[in-house]
């Protein structure tokens, strides 16, 4: 249920070292191993440097290292957790809280997804409210409530951040009153595209329009998780939900892996699961 960061997604800085190149690197790099004292490193750069510590491919199997890859992005790229700390810092008077200091057990229990597709542009109070009497689903502290908008069939063109659905504070006022803690949608974001926010701002002056659901989020402490995909691949029938985030001390959001696990006793020999 989660995305692929791409390579090439604007944003993200990639490099990899093949096989082959490993071995360049890695000889140029044991100059100075963890553990090694300061008199190490100046003896280990000198042998270095006269060529008694370096590795060429004779010295490694099949002529070659490891791979490696290097990302540089935002946190906010791909599948990924909004702690409250990236709405505000502070949330119901306190401190906000970042990704490490939420509780695990808020990212694993029983999923609902909702289907808003018919929401047009936003998901308002009313709309989670028949939406959740439309699925029959019970709801309570420990759910995750996903948003259906099928936003992520748009992945790829720019489409995807130009369309999009916002889900209201309304909306998200509903599923707390009823104890959720931890909300998601398919959409890249949380509040529908920017442009169309701040296009808004300027012919209005209004500045609610701004960012609403994230600015929600300074007043009661919820969680989001942008950039889910096929949802709409979820059988009917409970199932569990699990999204938990990659452990970055200090961050307000953080990647992570979404997995939907469901009753497949039914299911014939080799189907393939996807989470």
């Amino acid at each position: 249920m989660s995305i692929p960061v791409s390579r090439r997604a604007p944003g993200v800085e990639f490099e990899q070292w093949l096989h082959r190149d490993g071995i360049r690197h890695l000889s140029r790099r044991i100059r100075a191993l963890p553990g090694d004292s300061r008199r190490d490193r100046l003896v280990n750069h000198w042998r270095w440097l006269t060529g008694r510590r370096r590795l060429r491919p004779h010295d490694l199997p099949d002529g070659c290292f490891l791979s490696n890859e290097f990302y540089r992005m935002s946190v906010h790229q791909g599948t990924h957790v909004d702690a409250p700390f990236h709405y505000g810092p502070e949330c119901e008077g306190r401190p906000a809280r970042k990704v490490m200091d939420l509780p695990l057990e808020w990212f694993r229990g029983p999923g609902v997804v909702l289907d808003v597709r018919a929401c047009g542009d936003k998901v308002t109070a009313a709309d989670a409210k028949e939406a959740l009497a439309d699925s029959g689903a019970r709801v309570g502290p420990g759910t995750v409530v996903l948003f259906r908008t099928d936003s992520d069939l748009r992945l790829g063109t720019p489409e995807y951040h130009t369309r999009s659905t916002a889900i209201t504070p309304g909306a998200v006022d509903h599923l707390l009153d009823l104890g959720v803690k931890v909300l998601g949608t398919d959409c890249w974001s949380f509040d529908g595209p920017p442009r169309d926010m701040v296009e808004r701002y300027y012919s209005s002056g209004d500045r609610d329009v701004l960012w609403p659901a994230h600015m929600h989020g300074r007043r009661r402490e919820f969680v989001q998780i942008e950039g889910l995909a096929r949802l709409r691949e979820i059988p009917e029938g409970p199932f569990t939900f699990t999204a938990f985030p990659v452990a970055l001390a200090d961050a307000g959001a953080a990647w992570c892996r979404a997995v939907a696990e469901t009753d497949r006793a039914g299911e014939e020999p080799g189907t393939e699961r996807r989470p």
